[in-house]
């Protein structure tokens, strides 16, 4: 009868939407377990309506489910005043403080969040879930330093936390903190085993140069799972960095398949193809390179491409390509290689001994080059 009571006066209210229609206010302990229905079914707004008709509108209990449902409805303005009521009540209350820190964090009140956060801590500084939960805040404050030393709390109370792990894993490794990261990872993984905590493991070697440990992550991976655009990138790198070309091919190739255009994958595939006998293949992603690059490393890609149409002896347009190189980087031993060339391509020696000689004035230390460049020189000047 009782829930039947409720029912019909909760109907009426919302039918004739009438403030103060229902003049008699209803016990929470009648209120309550409807409200909890009518929650369990997700009818926010109707438990929000039942929960207005209780007598005693300062009920903990009651306050608890109307800072519930209008979170849930989006509404965090009114969710914080039904939490911060219950805190002027209850200042030792955890669920409305952990609430509160959750509400003023996705309110962008990112300092109130914290101040939560640290009275939660102040009352249990062993909960490594709280920790989690300030460093997370702190972190979006832009208050990096709190952020790590919640994080790494959080992790020495609970080192198998993985969230905790994987956050503070990523600010590290943007911090460049790559050994640390492997550190912290390592001793993780011998116990419990996770795929986004290995890939980035993966990608604290690879700031490590441990190409090795990179390639040994990721074919973990690649055993329990397909491929990915991380893994490829991971692999290609590594591979490239280890002279393994034959395998870098198939990696970029993945990563132009899903359509990622970039002038990195160009130049590893150029120089893959160079290095494996293509020399056709090797120009013509070197090139597409050079059209992509917007980057400092331009110069680089030019240089690969004179070397590889000299390996073709192609002579003039490795002058070309030095050349263009040369005006990027200024890089002292192109001008030994621009000598070479205009040594081996032009019956007039002019060029040839006037690049010899910037080669041999400038700071470059290669000394078999310089060697070369002098003995040239004075061939070349006898000849006359």
């Amino acid at each position: 009868m009782k829930t039947l009571n409720i029912i019909l006066a909760l109907a009426a209210a919302l039918a004739l939407n009438v403030p103060g229609l229902i003049a008699q206010k209803l016990p929470v302990s009648e209120i309550i377990p409807e409200a909890d229905r009518l929650m369990k079914n997700y009818q926010f707004h109707n438990a929000l309506a039942l929960m207005d008709t209780a007598a005693d509108s300062l009920d903990i209990e009651l306050l608890q489910r109307k800072g519930l449902c209008y979170s849930k409805l989006g509404n965090y303005s009114q969710a914080i005043l039904a939490y911060e009521k219950i805190r002027n009540t209850d200042t030792v209350n955890t669920e409305a403080l952990y609430q509160l820190g959750q509400l003023y964090s996705v309110s962008d009140q990112y300092h109130q969040a914290m101040d939560c956060f640290e009275r939660l801590i102040d009352l249990d500084s062993t909960n490594s879930f709280y920790f989690k939960h300030y460093g997370s805040v702190a972190v979006k404050a832009d208050d990096l330093i709190q952020g790590i030393a919640a994080y790494l709390q959080a992790v020495r109370l609970n080192p198998h936390d993985m969230e905790a792990c994987a956050h503070l894993a990523n600010i590290l490794l943007d911090a460049e903190q790559y050994h640390f990261v492997d550190s912290m990872l390592s001793a993780v993984l011998e116990t419990t085993e996770s795929k986004q905590l290995r890939l980035l493991l993966a990608r604290a070697n690879l700031g490590e140069e441990n190409y090795d440990g990179v390639i040994r992550n990721v074919e973990q991976l690649l055993a329990t799972a397909d491929t990915t655009v991380s893994y490829a990138r991971l692999l290609g790198i590594s591979y490239f960095q280890l002279d393994q070309y034959s395998k870098v091919i198939p990696c970029m190739d993945f990563l132009m398949k899903k359509g990622i255009k970039a002038d990195w994958i160009y130049y590893y595939m150029g120089v893959s193809y160079q290095q494996t006998n293509d020399l056709l293949k090797g120009i013509e992603f070197l090139n597409l390179a050079i059209e992509e690059s917007i980057s400092d490393n331009i110069g680089t890609y030019y240089m690969q491409l004179g070397m590889a149409y000299e390996e073709m002896k192609d002579f003039r347009n490795a002058i070309r390509t030095y050349k263009a190189a040369y005006e990027q980087s200024k890089t002292d031993i192109l001008l030994y290689h621009l000598a070479r060339n205009y040594d081996i391509y032009y019956k007039d020696k002019k060029q040839a001994r006037l690049y010899y000689k910037k080669y041999l004035d400038s700071d470059d230390t290669i000394r078999i080059a310089k060697q070369y460049s002098q003995h040239r020189l004075e061939i070349l000047s006898d000849m006359k």
